[in-house]
């Protein structure tokens, strides 16, 4: 079988369904049957299992599934793909990799993922998980130093946490190769934040790691400032959200309810001061439209939350201020 065939729609329907029911047997059994179907294991992790978990991740935002569901058929997929990179063995000799989501990442599959790929091509890995707060990288790695350090995200508000985090890995001296949706279709935004490399899929992590001469310090010294108001923005954060919340109105039990989207709005605006690009807020502003669309939700419009937001944040943020009013005319139009 291979990646072409138009058979796999099948197996991937398959896969869903047993997932979605936290069926781990069931969906250990469909895709390890491959690997005598002659499909390698890259296929198996990348033509079936990565299109599956994207399909899950886009109905949960349309409105398909259930936060619920999304999560059990996702942490079902996850404990298949630990037992399939359990299989392998870890050579002495073999270059050791340590993988890690960013600080303020959740998504821990695609590591998880990467992780079990770079096992069958013969690295050693170290998989840290979600959110690794980057002060604790950079001791963990200055500690016992890997040859690389590959950072995921999936989001694009973890972007400030994604320049602390390859900030973390030059402090100890390792290399950073980092990859995901949240760094877009081309390098330029990782190199903006100080990456040594980016790769646009997960399977082009262990080509690359065979090939490259990274020079961490050129790197770093290449990356571009953030916005000067990040920082002390960022310092303000819970006194902002908590005071957007409130002005959104309801009392104070609406108000608890409108501080996760503020925060997620913050962190938008975090993460277009981070990479000085606002398109990031914009495009944010817009999935948060058509994500209260698909839940028909009766809360506050996007437009609404981050003209609280704009209200909220000080004069002299000017910058930060000008951005916001930037996106909600965009909403607006």
């Amino acid at each position: 079988m291979t990646a072409g065939d138009s058979s796999l729609t099948g197996i991937q329907f398959a896969v869903t369904s047993a997932a979605l029911d936290g069926d781990t047997s069931a969906v250990y059994h469909l895709v390890t049957e491959l690997f005598g179907e002659g499909m390698p294991f890259e296929g198996v992790l990348f033509d079936v299992i990565a299109p599956v978990q994207r399909s899950l991740g886009e109905r949960w935002v349309s409105g398909d599934y259930l936060i619920s569901e999304e999560h059990v058929a996702t942490n079902t997929i996850e404990t298949v793909v630990s037992l399939l990179g359990g299989s392998f063995e870890q050579p002495d000799d073999a270059p050791r990799i340590v993988i890690s989501c960013v600080e303020g990442e959740e998504h821990t599959l695609p590591g998880r993922m990467l992780s079990a790929h770079l096992l069958s091509d013969g690295f050693r890995t170290v998989h840290l998980g979600a959110s690794m707060p980057a002060t604790d990288l950079q001791r963990y790695l200055t500690e016992d130093p890997p040859d690389a350090l590959v950072l995921t995200c999936t989001m694009t508000i973890n972007l400030p946490g994604a320049r602390k985090s390859i900030a973390a890995g030059h402090a100890a001296g390792v290399p950073v190769i980092i990859g995901g949706p949240a760094f877009g279709d081309g390098g330029e935004r990782a190199a903006r934040l100080g990456a040594d490399a980016w790769v646009p899929a997960l399977r082009d992590v262990a080509p690359l790691l065979r090939s490259w001469q990274p020079r961490p310090s050129a790197a770093a010294a290449a990356a571009s400032s953030p916005a000067t108001e990040l920082e002390p923005l960022m310092a303000s954060r819970p006194v902002v959200v908590a005071t957007a919340a409130s002005m959104l109105g309801g009392g104070p039990e609406k108000s608890a309810l409108h501080q996760e989207p503020v925060e997620l709005a913050f962190d938008a605006l975090a993460a277009a001061l981070t990479a000085d690009e606002d398109q990031l807020l914009h495009d944010f502003a817009g999935w948060m439209a058509d994500f209260d669309t698909a839940r028909d939700e009766e809360g506050p419009s996007p437009a609404r939350i981050l003209s609280a937001l704009r209200q909220a944040i000080d004069e002299e943020y000017e910058d930060s201020r000008s951005r916001l009013a930037a996106a909600i005319e965009q909403l607006n139009a």
